[in-house]
């Protein structure tokens, strides 16, 4: 099985602050800690730029699905509803593989402020579908 934990993030996550935490059955726990390009660069803004919280949304169910079922997956369809604004502070982002089959897998996606899980920033359902049964990393 792979292990998320031990592997370094890619370029795209440590440019948006992106890093796996923890592993519980079923799901992933990831850490955003937004980066200066994350937050706008040299025009920062009050609150993170929706793709930044897409971008963890498509990070974090590959790491649910590829956590429950090993393999080279790609995102074939992605859905991410805003909530609320989301300061540029460090959030939780939870992902739940929900189905991995021969295929296709589907993954769901909870985004809130590191110290306020419960209060949702975002939600997102991503759907991948299967290109090899060996994995990329």
């Amino acid at each position: 099985m792979l292990d998320l934990l031990a592997e370094p993030p890619s370029a795209l996550d440590a440019a948006v602050g992106l890093s796996a935490v923890e592993l519980l059955e079923g799901a992933v726990v990831l850490r955003l800690d937004p980066t200066a390009t994350a937050r706008g660069g040299d025009d920062p803004r009050p609150f993170l730029h929706g793709g930044v919280l897409a971008t963890c949304v498509d990070t974090a169910g590959w790491y649910a699905v590829a956590h429950a079922s090993p393999g080279t997956w790609v995102a074939v369809d992605l859905r991410c509803d805003f909530l609320r604004l989301a300061a540029p502070g460090p959030h939780r982002v939870v992902a739940r593989c929900l189905r991995a089959g021969r295929t296709l897998a589907v993954a769901d996606v909870e985004i809130a402020p590191w110290d306020e899980p419960d209060r949702l920033t975002a939600v997102g359902r991503i759907q991948f579908a299967r290109v090899s049964d060996s994995s990329p990393v």
